[in-house]
């Protein structure tokens, strides 16, 4: 008897241990970021420069992550948006394509501040009990979707039965998201790949092709990838969650403390650099497309940023109970365990 081609994908899948033993998997994640933030704090490893002129940010090449996509691109052109806030301050820019990586690096004190997902920011806070990272601003809602492939038939939660949906990364924020609304629709998924579907963790370069082969069903991704799912595999969007946060921009405690005046500067370097890529969406737009050429060498086509940016709700309000929703989303999937009360997450100059 032949398989099917997502039995197929799912086979691949598992000999490649992406959904084989996931739990276990997710906690030998967070268990290397824990001792990685140890072995720094313990070991005195990259010191805290109080005197350092240099902030260290970084951000993804996501339309999601447009901020550090616009200020990045002024930087390369030499008209820096958080430079002229600080003079005498240099800005050194950081790509990183997982939350995890992205958390990492400011465990490592290699990054000062970086725009990230809500899920890696909130597994960092929780892995670090609440020391290491704090929240600074809202960057963007929503611009991510659940999108299914033209062909898959599926038109409700009840098709997904038995069916593979792909996902960027384990337990990363459109992840979490995913399990969180099959779980809303009566579904059961499980983190070892059993129940009634499967959430499969694909790299959102990958997502494109899988679909094309009839590998997977659907894939609950970010933009750029859902415009580019529409225009090259036809896929449609089943949902949508506008108001979902999406972006943060958050910082490690050491440099915050040694420098409560920069991040005070640099917040309102960010929340204006939002008001500007509001009031300019076409500026802005031109600069994300040169920038995301220059970071994935591969041409990104004017076309698909435009439509991205319609699904993108720029802001720099922090949303609290937004992110205590995807807290107790991200716990009833069995992504999360105990959390610090999430006051304590957001930034106060005075402590």
């Amino acid at each position: 008897m032949s398989m099917s081609r997502e039995t197929r994908h799912t086979s691949s899948l598992t000999r490649t241990g992406f959904s084989a033993s996931m739990r276990r998997m997710l906690k030998r994640l967070f268990s290397c970021l824990l001792l990685v933030l140890m072995l720094f704090i313990t070991n005195g490893c990259n010191q805290e420069n109080p005197d350092s002129k240099v902030i260290r940010i970084g951000g993804f090449p996501n339309v999601t992550h447009v901020q550090a996509l616009v200020a990045r691109n002024m930087s390369r052109h030499g008209e820096g948006w958080f430079e002229r806030y600080l003079p005498g301050y240099s800005i050194e820019w950081y790509t990183y394509n997982a939350g995890p990586t992205a958390m990492e690096a400011l465990f490592g004190r290699t990054a000062d501040l970086t725009y990230v997902g809500p899920s890696p920011a909130l597994n960092a806070y929780a892995v670090s009990a609440g020391r290491e990272v704090r929240l600074l601003a809202g960057a963007v809602n929503g611009g991510a979707a659940l999108m299914v492939a033209p062909d898959s038939g599926v038109r409700e939660a009840a098709d997904f039965k038995g069916r593979s949906i792909a996902t960027p990364q384990l337990g990363n924020t459109q992840d979490v998201s995913c399990r969180a609304w099959l779980t809303r629709q009566g579904l059961v998924c499980t983190l070892e790949g059993g129940g009634d579907c499967r959430v499969a963790p694909t790299p959102n370069s990958m997502q494109l092709q899988l679909m094309k082969q009839g590998d997977i069903a659907a894939c609950w991704t970010v933009e750029p990838w859902v415009s580019t799912l529409e225009k090259l595999a036809g896929a449609r969007i089943l949902v949508q969650e506008p108001d979902v946060v999406t972006t943060v921009l958050v910082g490690r405690v050491g440099w915050l403390k040694n420098h409560p005046q920069e991040a005070a500067i640099i917040i309102r370097a960010h929340r204006e650099l939002t008001q500007w890529i509001i009031d300019n969406p076409e500026a802005a737009q031109a600069r994300v497309v040169e920038e995301l050429t220059q970071l994935t060498q591969a041409p990104m086509e004017p076309e698909l940023v435009r439509s991205a940016w319609a699904r993108l709700n720029l802001t720099d309000t922090i949303d609290l109970p937004g992110l205590e929703q995807f807290v107790k989303d991200a716990q009833e999937a069995g992504l999360l365990d105990r959390v610090p009360p999430l006051d304590g997450m957001l930034y106060k100059q005075d402590k």
